[in-house]
């Protein structure tokens, strides 16, 4: 293994992944990315889970380990909320925090910081913060993200 370029092992996920069902002849399978595509994959997965909105019910105190499993993947509808609203913006804050933290493996040390907006602005700007750990590598990364109020849509800064 190069040093400089280190190569990772796919997730099962991306190996499942089809990223051009047009192509008719496959091309040989990769079992290796390097650190940009491990990067790239986790952009993919971090905006599916934004923008994939949690259940409404809130699991009954009985089945706790509904909490973490797939009946509360996603985040809460925050559509509604004012985006200028220090506690809907602290809650969203807290609320993609531990979502991040309880379904993506990949990333430790998880903050999100919420960036301040134009006064007249709908959109909800924000910083997440993490240790990317894609064996052996351990890095450092970033993801700029806002929020879109008018399309309900989280979209991440490629």
């Amino acid at each position: 293994m190069n040093r400089d370029h280190p190569t990772l092992q796919t997730s099962i996920l991306d190996r499942l992944i089809d990223e051009d069902p047009g192509l008719s002849h496959e091309p040989a399978p990769s079992r290796v990315f390097s650190i940009g595509q491990v990067k790239a994959a986790v952009t993919r997965d971090l905006e599916n889970l934004l923008n994939t909105r949690r259940n409404i019910q809130v699991p009954p105190a009985a089945f706790e380990e509904l909490n973490s499993s797939l009946f509360v993947y996603g985040v809460r509808d925050y559509t509604a909320q004012n985006p200028r609203s220090p506690a809907a913006r602290q809650q969203l804050r807290l609320d993609i925090e531990q979502t991040l933290m309880r379904f993506e493996p990949r990333l430790r040390n998880v903050t999100v910081q919420v960036e301040s907006t134009a006064a007249s602005e709908r959109n909800l700007r924000f910083r997440i913060s993490a240790l990317l750990v894609a064996d052996p590598v351990t890095e450092p990364v970033t993801f700029d993200t806002f929020f879109d109020a008018n399309r309900g849509e989280y979209v991440i800064a490629k």
